[in-house]
């Protein structure tokens, strides 16, 4: 996830609109290099390779400043983005972590009112996915995931606003394949967002994981196990012949899933 604090300033002229659209073009000409290159067409005019394509478009992105950009008006405060877009209408007290244009795209933004902070549609109309009552939201590095702070408290919510990890959380870890470890005192849980973001509360000794190809192991009064899809807890004898889905383990149609 690309963002900045308000307060982050970098020495690169800020993108515009005929910016992004050099961008949206490239990638038109790396759909079309890769197309062919997957169809082993032979490119006409000894056209780039898509990998060239990509290096362009890497370094051209690093000259320019794609931030968000705070504007006041009535002494309110608002975002634009780096096309001039209104994302959020100037109705704040304050602004969160601003987002990259080209790595954020259309995810929600983070304003504050009243000295708490809520999740706004990133469309101008001002309408909140939120309430104003964290402490805190800060960008995830899994999407889209958000980390919220409320009354000393951890927890997560989804990019709709819905609460996914209630705020009773001391620890998030980052992310794991897809999954996020949680840890509330001694004892500890799990977000997969592969399995529709089931959320497992803290509740095991332990959480394990050995690599991406393999379920993660749980630790609960000294009983070693796995957790299906269902979240239910199954011992290393019982999932043997277990055919389903194992919180952890790596499949191609979960891991890719939007």
């Amino acid at each position: 996830m690309n963002v900045k604090a308000t307060t982050d300033t970098e020495n690169k002229p800020k993108a515009t609109v005929k910016n992004f659209q050099f961008v949206e073009n490239l990638d038109k000409l790396i759909d079309i290099a890769e197309k062919a290159e997957e169809n082993d067409e032979v490119q006409e005019g000894n056209r780039r390779s898509s990998y060239d394509l990509v290096m362009i478009r890497s370094r051209y992105i690093d000259r320019y400043d794609w931030y968000d950009t705070i504007y006041e008006e009535n002494g309110k405060y608002g975002t634009k983005d780096a096309t001039g877009m209104v994302l959020l209408p100037a109705q704040y007290d304050g602004i969160g972590e601003l987002c990259h244009k080209i790595y954020c795209g259309d995810i929600p933004r983070v304003a504050k009112l009243n000295g708490k902070a809520g999740l706004v549609k990133p469309d101008g109309s001002g309408i909140a996915l939120t309430p104003f009552i964290y402490d805190s939201i800060s960008y995830m590095l899994i999407e889209p995931y958000y980390k919220v702070k409320k009354d000393g408290k951890l927890g997560i919510i989804g990019k709709d606003g819905h609460v996914i990890a209630p705020c009773i959380l001391d620890e998030i870890t980052y992310p794991t394949g897809r999954c996020v470890v949680i840890r509330c005192g001694k004892k500890y849980g799990l977000v997969d967002r592969g399995v529709n973001n089931l959320y497992i509360a803290p509740q095991y000794d332990s959480i394990e994981f050995v690599d991406m190809e393999q379920p993660c192991t749980v630790m609960r009064d000294g009983v070693e196990g796995v957790i299906n899809e269902t979240g239910t807890f199954m011992t290393l004898g019982e999932s043997l012949d277990y055919e389903g889905y194992l919180v952890g383990e790596y499949k191609t149609e979960l891991f890719f899933k939007d």
